[in-house]
């Protein structure tokens, strides 16, 4: 009986260590999302839009993995240095807030086999006018990936409405 039982552990114990290998492999298993994994990536998006509207590249950077890269304007801003670099060529020394805020809805959030995905509207508005108004609109593309430090972006790529049409 106890080999029997023994024997049972061992083939459970390998086949359940052969199905986290096929996950880290990359094999198509997808893990779902819990809800605590939708709040933690629906705060990346307060820490890019609030760290972009108050000039916070600290707060904004947060958001990214080491090597994140972003496409926007048909190019890629590639790594972490690439980022902290566009975000002081956009700042230009200034800090605070730089009157605009960006608004997110419609999170259309996903698991992937590397992690997760989304694609979510986004507004912005200029509120150094009276009343508000909108400046600009898009979705953005995002590929999202669990680090040490929780959940990142990994790829974004900004899609601004009516560009190109």
């Amino acid at each position: 009986m106890r080999k029997i039982i023994l024997l049972g552990i061992l083939v459970f114990g390998f086949f359940g260590m052969l199905t986290v290998a096929a996950q880290e492999r990359g094999d198509g298993s997808i893990i779902p999302l819990t809800g605590t994994d939708y709040g933690e990536i629906k705060a990346l998006y307060s820490r890019y839009n609030q760290g972009s509207d108050f000039r916070d590249a600290g707060l904004f950077l947060s958001a990214f993995a080491d090597d994140a890269i972003m496409t926007r304007d048909g190019g890629d801003i590639v790594g972490m240095a690439a980022l902290r670099a566009d975000r002081e060529k956009r700042y230009q020394g200034l800090t605070g807030d730089v009157g605009r805020r960006h608004l997110n809805s419609s999170f259309l959030i996903t698991a992937t086999e590397y992690g997760a995905k989304a694609r979510t509207y986004y507004v912005l508005m200029d509120v150094n006018a009276r009343p508000p108004s909108m400046i600009g609109s898009g979705y953005y593309m995002d590929e999202f990936k669990r680090t040490a430090d929780g959940w990142k972006i990994s790829h974004r790529t900004l899609n601004i409405d009516g560009a190109g049409q």
